[in-house]
């Protein structure tokens, strides 16, 4: 008893004198540590603004700053700030991490890629195009190749000049109107930009006035129309079911103020309701009970990716049949077909096309029975669905393509029962 009692006041002691020890190290190297954090940090700030004499860190003292903002420094002279900011992409969940200074002319002086950690490389050279920008960010652009992780990295730097804006700290940059017309257009047929907000078109020509620009949703979900308009240029979506929505360049829905912007818009693409009818008829028809009526939907105001609708009359029974057509990998189109009973419950679910696309040489994914990935999908309806529903392990664009879908066949069915209510 006594040499357990012993043991135990033995091991006590060194517990003791191990914890003082540690203490003792931790107030030795703690300041030692942060000094070399402080010094890296200095070295990153001063890398980008060698001429720099001194910087105040200022973070704290600022409102509204996105997660991408990590740090802002205030140049002690006077010759504008520099941020640290960090961002991921869809492929990776490690930082990609910027160091960018920005003069007090609100112009881009030097910025710095301090930690990259995607596949695909967007370039070395890629960073130095921002050099000499303001916020209007008129001379850069994403990468082809890379969309995903340039994206990134230029939404990181606008969201740095919108907390230096914001907090009145440099002038925003006046853009231009292609810049404009270029971030309206995805308001006004969103069914055609991919998950990074980007419009997939295509460039259609032989417009005419007061058409001037005219382009094609790579999905088929419509058509964006650039018009000179009443007061000036405005944007026009016209989508899969021929409603018209014609925004102005601030984003301002002026379809009632712009009729004639409209009704130039809905000409210029007279027969996209009914080509989209008439090419999807057949599939809608194969996934119902044969003898089963089908009864199209017109005029839907979605602005999802749906392309067709359809009420089906099985037996006395009613059904609804959406098609829809997301983007997937590499932004190729998917069609998709769902099929709801009268109270809205998913009871058919299927891809037209592929559902992992080139799965060749997309081969990490994890779906290994897509029959009962379908499956899955039986009996939900808009309030037991959810996204998570549709995730698949390394493939990220499949699931995200699903999910669109659902959440625009759940759109489409909101508004096929105020139609034919």
């Amino acid at each position: 008893m006594k040499e357990n009692i012993k043991s135990v006041v033995v091991l006590t002691a060194i517990c003791l004198v191990v914890a003082v020890l540690l203490a003792y190290t931790n107030s030795v190297t703690a300041p030692i540590i942060e000094a070399n954090k402080a010094a890296a940090a200095s070295g990153s700030l001063l890398e980008v603004m060698p001429e720099a004499a001194g910087f105040e860190n200022i973070t704290e003292t600022l409102a509204n700053l996105p997660a991408t903002v990590k740090e802002v420094h205030k140049e002690t002279s006077g010759l504008g700030h520099v941020m640290i900011l960090g961002t991921t992409t869809q492929f990776s969940s490690d930082e990609m991490g910027i160091t960018v200074a920005i003069g007090a002319d609100g112009k881009i002086s030097n910025v710095l890629l301090t930690g990259y950690y995607e596949s695909k490389d967007f370039g070395a050279d890629y960073p130095s195009t921002y050099i000499g920008q303001d916020s209007a960010l008129g001379g850069v652009d994403t990468v082809a190749g890379t969309t995903f992780s340039s994206t990134a990295f230029k939404d990181a730097i606008t969201d740095a000049f919108n907390v230096l804006i914001e907090n009145n700290l440099v002038a925003a940059g006046q853009k231009s109107e292609e810049q404009l017309i270029a971030e309206v257009m995805p308001l006004a047929l969103p069914s055609s930009a991919d998950s990074l907000g980007n419009c997939q078109v295509t460039a259609v020509e032989g417009v005419a006035a007061p058409i001037t620009q005219a382009f094609k949703a790579n999905n088929g979900t419509g058509y964006i129309y650039v018009i000179t308009g009443t007061n000036g240029t405005v944007v026009a979506g016209v989508n899969a079911f021929g409603v018209v929505k014609v925004l102005d360049l601030e984003g301002n829905d002026v379809t009632a103020a712009e009729a004639d912007a409209a009704a130039a818009a809905q000409s210029a693409a007279p027969v996209l309701a009914t080509e989209n009818l008439e090419n999807n008829t057949a599939a809608a028809q194969a996934t119902v009970a044969e003898g089963a009526v089908l009864t199209p939907v017109e005029g839907l105001n979605v602005t999802g990716t749906a392309i067709a609708a359809f009420v089906a009359d099985v037996a006395g029974e009613t059904q609804y049949v959406v098609i829809t057509a997301p983007l997937g990998y590499s932004n190729e189109t998917m069609k998709m077909i769902t099929v709801f009973d009268a109270e809205g419950n998913v009871i058919f679910y299927k891809t037209l096309t592929e559902l992992i696309l080139h799965g060749e040489y997309y081969a990490t994914h994890e779906l290994t029975d897509e029959s009962a990935y379908r499956q899955m999908f039986i009996g939900v309806n808009a309030g037991t669905y959810s996204d998570d529903m549709t995730l698949v392990a390394g493939a990220t664009m499949t699931a995200n393509a699903v999910a669109s879908s659902f959440n625009s066949a759940f759109e489409a069915l909101d508004l096929i029962k105020e139609v034919v209510a």
